[in-house]
């Protein structure tokens, strides 16, 4: 039998454990992109009228990738979707924005998030879908891209920036990933607006959440 002042001295650790338990729960959801499905996770924001986020991982990677910067951003108050995309990275370009559009309407739907205030964050491939999707989708508000790629090989990486306009982007690369430097300062020589380039704080961190969070307070 436990002891009653050991039991007093572990109440307030249990009524702690019970008022945050579930603070960074996300759920598993089945996102529709016609007759198939995109399987993610959805953490739903504090309060109604948040901003979110969807996150998009490299070709290969998936949405269990994400959990660290999901985690952080549901604690400060945004309503974040991480997909995984569908099959491995042989689809074309429009299955990949058709799964992005999909990721989009369904953070658009949810009812504590403001559907004005939606920003995507990609990895490599992710990135370059991320930044097509929004040159398409004017209510996209920003981009954040990781390790940035060309869309398509030997595609111009500048073009959809044409399109992008003046929204704000944020572009992270690695000091020792060369392509990725080189397509984030062309991405920025051709912005329109304000175009962040700038190297994660820890390099080899794969997440570099003060920037990203930083990006995100100031533009969404």
């Amino acid at each position: 039998m436990v002891p009653r002042p050991a039991i007093l001295a572990l109440a307030p650790l249990v009524l702690f454990s019970l008022l945050t338990a579930g603070c960074d729960a996300s759920r598993p959801v089945q996102v529709a992109v016609g007759d198939a499905n995109l399987s993610g996770l959805y953490w739903e924001p504090p309060k109604r009228l948040s901003p979110a986020v969807l996150l998009l991982p490299a070709q290969d990677g998936k949405k269990e990738d994400w959990l660290p910067l999901a985690i952080r951003l549901q604690k400060e108050g945004y309503g974040v979707l991480a997909l995984d995309w569908r099959g491995a990275g042989g689809a074309d370009r429009e299955a990949w924005l058709a799964d992005v559009r999909a990721g989009f309407e369904f953070l658009r739907a949810q009812k504590k998030v403001d559907a004005a205030r939606i920003g995507l964050i990609g990895a490599e491939r992710g990135a370059s879908a991320a930044l097509d999707f929004a040159a398409r989708e004017p209510l996209a508000r920003l981009v954040v891209l990781l390790a940035p790629r060309p869309g398509d090989p030997g595609a111009a990486v500048e073009l959809p920036m044409r399109d992008y306009g003046a929204r704000p982007l944020l572009l992270l690369a690695a000091e020792e990933d060369a392509a990725a430097v080189d397509v984030a300062r062309r991405l920025a020589a051709a912005a329109q607006g304000e175009a962040v380039v700038a190297p994660p704080s820890v390099p080899a961190a794969p997440l570099p959440a003060e920037e990203i969070l930083a990006f995100l307070q100031a533009h969404l």
